[in-house]
């Protein structure tokens, strides 16, 4: 029998467990899928922007993880992680467990770092999580006019159209309260809203964002955040609300597999996310896209698990065809529409490059994002 060990109970871990359980099963193969995951709770993080704007409740964001065993048929463990040891394929949990393994696929996200730059834990409010976007949502619905701004130090950093979406979803959000005297200033690392995806989506956040009158101003490194006021190199803009995104880096209990150029994210090789020097172990989350120039998001994390999940099949099975990273489409809003973009990968022997361009644009986008996001959610649900 071979034991594969998912680490994590979020988008990856659980496509995971989904697909080498399910193919196992139609082979034949006597392989056993075991996850461990902190949370009894799998949520849908893209969601909690809703709860924020109100168009979503608390509730809605999230699914039972343990009813992946009934209705995926794998393991599901409610336990933290505490350490990983490669060398003698263990893994050791807060509960005093001690799991081995034949392949470890590690899906355990990344941490939020919000006092890595001064002012950043002091001052703010977000919805990069569910108790974030319910005290953002508090404040918003008391907001009654006055200095917005949206404020990223770094890049990337979790679903990097965020900024550009919720802009413009405050602005619709204010609209339909009536109030128009609200100024919107994204201050952000990149020279133009949605770099990573291409012109055309540089184009098309550009004309909404000049439709709903929201400034971009280019973070040229940070100095300081006070209760009143986002200091830059290059800028300073006073807020009467601030929403803030935090920095990202690799899990704590994951810090040995620090990349050595940069320390935030996991070393891993590509085309198929193996850990270098252990040919069994996956490390698929936000913490392993950027070095192989991956984005850092919910579609683009899916489809790596996929190439890991074959590569895991093709390992235990011999000759399963291990997929290549497929196509990324991705849709998002607009200001009252939506668009869908697709980025083509090609792996050049050291990461892989992209090319994105816009596919269309129109007002049901919305509501295919939307129901997206709910029906992965009622999957879950018995």
């Amino acid at each position: 029998m071979a034991k594969v060990l998912i680490l994590g109970g979020g988008t990856a871990g659980l496509v995971a467990g989904r697909y080498i359980t399910a193919e196992a099963r139609r082979l034949g193969l006597d392989v056993d899928v075991t996850m461990v995951t902190a949370s009894e709770r799998h949520y849908m993080p893209p969601l909690f922007m809703e709860v924020a704007l109100g168009s979503a409740a608390p509730h809605e964001t999230w699914a039972p993880i343990k009813n992946a065993e009934k209705i995926y048929g794998f393991k599901v463990d409610i336990d933290r992680v505490v350490e990983i040891d490669l060398d003698n394929r263990q893994v050791k949990t807060d509960g005093g467990k001690v799991y081995d393994y034949d392949y470890l696929f590690l899906g355990l996200g990344v941490k939020y770092v919000w006092d890595k730059y001064k002012g950043m834990n002091e001052y703010g409010y977000h919805n990069y999580t569910l108790e974030g976007a319910m005290e953002l949502h508090e404040r918003l619905s008391q907001f009654k006019g006055g200095k917005i701004v949206i404020y990223a130090p770094e890049s990337p950093h979790t679903c990097g159209i965020y900024p550009y979406e919720m802009s413009l979803n405050l602005r619709m959000y204010f609209e339909h309260r009536g109030i128009e005297d609200v100024d919107i200033t994204i201050v952000h690392p990149s020279k133009e809203p949605g770099m990573g995806l291409g012109p055309d989506l540089v184009r098309f956040f550009k004309r909404e964002m000049e439709k709903a009158r929201v400034k971009f101003i280019h973070n040229e490194g940070h100095v300081e955040i006070t209760p009143n006021k986002v200091i830059t190199k290059n800028a300073e803009v006073d807020y009467d609300l601030l929403i803030k995104i935090p920095p990202i880096a690799i899990p704590d209990v994951m810090s040995f597999m620090a990349d050595d150029k940069d320390p935030r994210w996991a070393k891993v090789k590509g085309p198929d996310f193996r850990y270098p020097g252990y040919d069994e172990v996956y490390v698929v989350s936000e913490a392993s896209m950027p070095p192989l120039g991956l984005l850092t998001a919910g579609v683009p994390l899916h489809n790596a698990t996929v190439v890991a999940a074959t590569s895991i099949l093709h390992q235990i099975h011999g000759g399963y065809p291990v997929a290549e990273y497929a196509p990324t489409m991705c849709v998002g809003h607009g200001y009252n529409t939506g668009f869908s973009g697709n980025c083509e990968y090609r792996w050049n022997g050291s990461k892989y490059e992209r090319t994105c361009y816009l596919l269309f644009k129109s007002p049901l986008v919305r509501l295919m994002k939307d129901s997206f996001y709910r029906g992965w959610l009622d999957s879950l649900r018995l």
